[in-house]
């Protein structure tokens, strides 16, 4: 299955500032800014705006992440995110393992199963309820159902999986 993780990702935001000496200079930075932009940009405008004493600084870091999509986790170096996200915005989609199908009529059909391979797939597999969205197979081979936010929550587990945060 193909996931575009750049359209997973492009909600979240990063509060840039400098640190270790005071946390709330800086400012917001939506993905695409940050695309867009480099380190040197950041850090020109941050000795413009907000040292403008001109005290050294010693690193400027993310904070903290407004993390809509609840993939990042730890702390960044701000070149190594903004390379990260050119990464994952420059590559599009994503090829992750994750064998779960909208849970239709066409989906028995496609299977190629028969309907005593389909009894026997549904009597011991984990139809959580008919009206889930999604069906897939567990590690024996039989059926288990995905609500939305299992379904997505699944995505999540396997685009992590990736490495890219």
């Amino acid at each position: 299955m193909q996931i575009n993780v750049y359209e997973m990702i492009e909600d979240d935001k990063f509060f840039i500032g400098s640190y270790p000496d005071n946390f709330s200079k800086g400012r917001w930075f939506t993905v695409e800014e940050l695309i867009y932009s480099s380190y040197e940009k950041i850090e020109a405008e941050y000795l413009d705006k907000y040292n403008t004493n001109g005290q050294p600084e010693l690193e400027l870091g993310v904070f903290d992440v407004d993390n809509a999509s609840g993939l990042w986790s730890g702390e960044y170096d701000v070149s190594s995110l903004i390379d990260k996200l050119r990464e994952i915005e420059s590559t599009g989609y994503y090829e992750i393992d994750l064998e779960i199908y909208e849970f239709t009529e066409e989906f028995f059909e496609e299977t190629g199963m028969s309907i005593y391979d389909v009894a026997r797939a549904v009597y011991f597999g984990n139809i959580k309820g008919w009206n889930d969205d999604y069906i897939g197979f567990n590690g024996y081979g039989n059926f288990e159902t995905y609500s939305e936010t299992d379904y997505q929550s699944q995505i999540d587990m396997y685009v992590k999986d990736l490495g890219l945060f």
